[in-house]
């Protein structure tokens, strides 16, 4: 297939266009510039130069290809009504083309807001969603009811990604190998749900290759605390390094609202994904923390 994709030089999305080119498929990367453009080239893609604040500039480009993945986001004030008019503009383009199309959309497990009780899947309510992404439930549903007989929509939800240079846990393998303190944001005993990006890059290229609609979770079922978390790293980096809570007021005064998504608690499940046949490779973590650390040194 011809694939469109957007963010394809960053932290998930290389994993997603590598993924893309192993399977045989014929991949165009968005890239912002000549540099990136040849990162994509050496993944095994075609680069087009643009710019999420710019649709017009790659918009039919995009609705030429069988199926678009967004992944790219615009990390600045102006980034989610970027994020709004990049699909409005991908779904229009794509519903005016000639031939089907699938629109793939990404978002994220906060959306779902805190669950403490018994584990959820992909029907849940996005009534109550983390302040932090409060906006994304709307541009979900934009996705979700632009699908027709000749469009395709979905929506992947990746969980906290970690492996190789990069992810949520990057800050704890590196103050793990320094043998300094392991750091996490309050109490620690809300539930993260991980997922390793070359798993959830897998999870892309089935539902481009089944042609599958509505919400999939890119998770690895196994929801465990933070601070068992953090602890897993200590352990994996063998250098002794305590774990340490940060209050989450003085989190608030560096971070913002990520603070508070960091104390989310959450039990989700990838039912959705399973019954496509997705089967995560890499062991649940803490299961795989020693692998996943040395990745992360060797990248």
């Amino acid at each position: 297939m011809r694939v469109f994709v957007t963010g394809a030089t960053g932290y998930i999305g290389s994993a997603v266009v590598l993924e893309l080119v192993k399977g045989s498929h014929h991949v165009t990367g968005l890239a912002r510039s000549a540099e990136k453009g040849t990162e994509l080239v050496n993944l095994g893609a075609t680069p087009v130069r643009g710019d999420l604040r710019e649709v017009s500039g790659f918009r039919d480009l995009a609705a030429e290809h069988d199926a678009i993945i967004h992944i790219g986001f615009e990390r600045s004030p102006e980034g989610y009504a970027a994020d709004r008019a990049v699909m409005e503009a991908l779904l229009a383009a794509a519903s005016a083309a000639s031939g089907a199309r699938h629109v793939i959309y990404t978002s994220g497990l906060w959306v779902l807001g805190a669950v403490s009780q018994d584990p959820v899947d992909e029907d849940a309510s996005t009534d109550h969603p983390v302040p932090l992404v409060a906006w994304r439930p709307p541009h979900e549903r934009l996705v979700l009811d632009a699908d027709s007989e000749s469009m395709t929509t979905s929506i992947i939800r990746p969980g906290m990604v970690y492996g190789g240079d990069g992810g949520i846990l990057e800050s704890y393998f590196i103050s793990a190998d320094k043998g300094e303190p392991v750091v996490h944001v309050g109490g620690g005993v809300n539930r993260f749900c991980f997922v390793h990006r070359e798993d959830l890059a897998e999870l892309y290229r089935l539902v481009v290759e089944k042609r599958a609609s509505g919400i999939f979770h890119g998770i690895d079922d196994a929801f465990i605390t933070i601070a068992d978390a953090a602890r897993a790293v200590s352990q994996a980096a063998g250098k002794g390094s305590p774990v340490q809570s940060q209050p989450l007021e003085d989190a608030r005064d560096e971070m913002g609202l990520f603070a508070d998504a960091l104390c989310t608690d959450q039990a989700v499940v990838a039912r959705r994904s399973r019954e496509l046949g997705w089967q995560p490779r890499h062991p649940p973590f803490p299961e795989s923390a020693r692998a996943a650390f040395r990745e992360w040194k060797e990248s």
